[in-house]
């Protein structure tokens, strides 16, 4: 993926260049199998791992493990950490927090500290980092292990700035070590990761069966393909793997629109998990996509994940009614160097437009540097608003800079859909979505577009009928009592929604926050230790544990509870001034 290698400089402090950096990356992670498999995991899913296909398509292997995809992700060694800067300083003033980075014996730590003005530490918490997320593109997150719960690093490096920094998102919160690794992300940039449903974080062991991407992400199962070819039946082998060339343009589309496309809300069918998609079926069967219309002073501007639609809005695409895909310029199995890249996607724009296409004189284009960079000109690299240092690619192929969107832009709603742009959805079945899937779609749309809230109520409304007991309707009409200042009608729901199984701290966070203020902090503490049991590494949980038993006057219970809580969040200040409160000893009589 482009977010997080083509083309670090040299490296801070460092003798190698970035591109021997890389390049030595390339060999360390072809040479220790950074998409090795766990053989025993995948044996019961379908899957082969990609190693078991190299078998036949050795060249094919050796080049995919060389892109971006195939570098996707890669377990701490001493030998992958040799290229790589591991020694860093940073302060974020914002939240008075200090992390560092270092390495030592063959394995990579991180820490987060707090200090006095006189120097002295506050506290620190260190934590070994286990997998590397990104090639290096724009930068390099981390992953760290605790028990059986990942989480995201505060620190990761960015290629740009040529530096460690905050991981994105840190700016907005002090989240230290507590931020979990979730199904929907890590879905992308992992090879078969094994993420518990509803598990906040949660992987069953292993974590990941492979670890980077691999040829099964694009291609589907293989055992069975390959079983069949080993006995010698290709065409039944053929049918039992997906192969995008072969597909149409728009099932082909459909495996890159599954990482490559955000929208504002993506939603799992009821009962299925993010690996439930296979290449070769339609992905709105597993994860509808859907986006709020937009109008021309409304119009995208960030490119960060949003490929497929850029692309789909394109002059291009819409002159090819619809048969220009992903693939056509885009060869998963290679990726040309930086120096290579310009010819190569130039020879791709030749494929259907001529030298007389380009309206600007050769003599000007071959004078350009690169000269003749057809994608440099055309789909330029802006910079990502969400993510510092980060550049990407924008996929609508502007004829020149600032070209208005097309009209068709700001008419991609449907009939059976006139509020929200059902982006997964095949353009010929012009189905509407379920009452469900919209409803779970209407509630994350209006975390960011408030307006929608009202049509989320109306949902939940009319699946009450049919649907009671379920737990995102319980969470909605719980959502529709909190606004309207019914807290008695909010916690019928509530404990309705903990009662059918929500895994969501909020619902538990929310739940508690209503007894302990209509005096029932007892029930309240019954809720919160049944929250924790479920997101054991949620600090407001623990909190409002606290703060109910000091309620209660049980103040050995709020003490205990907080000596666990610090366990778990030495970060935070509230907690940690109840524990040098409970510490304190008492003056003699």
């Amino acid at each position: 993926m482009e977010v997080f290698a083509a083309g670090m400089r040299k490296i801070t402090g460092g003798a190698a260049t970035a591109a021997g950096v890389i390049t030595a990356l390339l060999a360390l992670c072809i040479g220790l199998r950074c998409v090795q498999p766990s053989a025993a995991v995948l044996a019961d899913s379908g899957y082969a791992g990609s190693p078991a296909c190299a078998k036949c398509h050795p060249s094919i292997y050796e080049s995919f493990s060389r892109t971006d995809m195939g570098r996707s992700m890669s377990a701490i060694t001493p030998a992958v950490l040799g290229p790589l800067p591991t020694s860093a300083e940073v302060l974020d003033s914002q939240f008075d927090r200090h992390f560092s980075l270092a390495a030592t014996g063959g394995k990579l730590y991180q820490s987060e500290y707090q200090a006095t003005p006189d120097g002295k530490e506050i506290f620190r918490s260190t934590h070994q980092i286990e997998w590397l997320i990104g090639a290096g593109a724009n930068g390099i997150g981390a992953i760290v292990r605790r028990g059986d719960f990942l989480f995201e690093a505060p620190l990761s490096f960015y290629t740009k700035a040529d530096r460690w920094g905050l991981s994105p998102g840190y700016e907005f919160g002090d989240y230290g070590f507590d931020r979990p690794i979730l199904p929907g992300c890590i879905a992308c940039h992992s090879g078969e990761p094994r993420p518990v449903e509803g598990g906040n974080g949660k992987f069953e062991q292993p974590p990941f069966a492979e670890v980077a991407i691999g040829c099964e992400n694009c291609h589907g199962p293989g055992q069975t393909h390959i079983a069949e070819m080993e006995m010698g039946s290709a065409e039944a082998a053929g049918a039992a793997i997906a192969n995008p060339a072969k597909l149409s343009s728009w099932l082909a589309d459909n495996i890159c629109m599954s990482c490559h496309q955000a929208g504002d809300a993506r939603v799992l069918r009821p009962g299925k998990q993010y690996r439930d998609f296979h290449p070769g079926e339609e992905l709105d069967n597993t994860v509808g996509i859907f986006l709020v219309p937009f109008g021309p002073e409304s119009a995208p501007k960030d490119d960060l994940l949003e490929h497929y639609l850029s692309m789909r809005l394109s002059k291009c695409y819409r002159a090819s009614a619809g048969k220009l895909a992903c693939i056509t310029c885009h060869d998963p199995h290679v990726q040309p160097t930086p120096q290579e890249a310009p010819a190569y996607f130039r020879n791709k724009c030749l494929t259907c437009h001529t030298e007389k296409s380009c309206a600007l004189p050769v003599s000007l284009r071959q004078h350009q540097m690169p000269p003749d960079d057809c994608a440099g000109c055309h789909m330029p690299k802006r910079e990502v608003k969400v993510i510092s240092h980060s550049v990407l690619t924008n996929h609508r192929i502007l004829a020149e800079a600032e070209e208005p969107f097309p009209d068709a832009a700001f008419h991609m709603t449907t009939p059976q859909l006139p509020d929200l742009v059902h982006l997964s959805a095949n353009p010929a079945a012009r189905q509407a979505p379920s009452p469900l899937t919209l409803l779970q779609a209407y509630g994350q749309v209006m975390l960011s577009h408030p307006s929608y809230r009202e049509r989320y109520w109306a949902v939940a409304q009319q699946l009450q009928a049919t649907q009671p007991d379920n737990v995102f309707v319980q969470q909605a009409l719980a959502d529709r009592a909190l606004q309207s200042k019914n807290s008695e009608q909010a916690v019928r729901y509530l404990e309705g929604a903990v009662h059918q199984g929500s895994t969501s701290p909020a619902d538990f966070e929310q739940l508690a926050r209503l007894l302990i203020a209509g005096n029932q902090a007892s029930q309240a503490v019954t809720v919160l230790r049944q929250g924790m049991t479920v997101a054991p590494y949620d600090a407001e949980l623990y909190r409002l544990g606290v703060r109910a038993y000091l309620l209660m006057n049980q103040k050995k219970a709020a003490c205990d509870l907080a000596g666990r809580a610090m366990e778990n969040f030495p970060q935070d200040g509230g907690i940690r001034r109840v524990l040098n409160e409970c510490n304190q000893v008492p003056p003699a009589p």
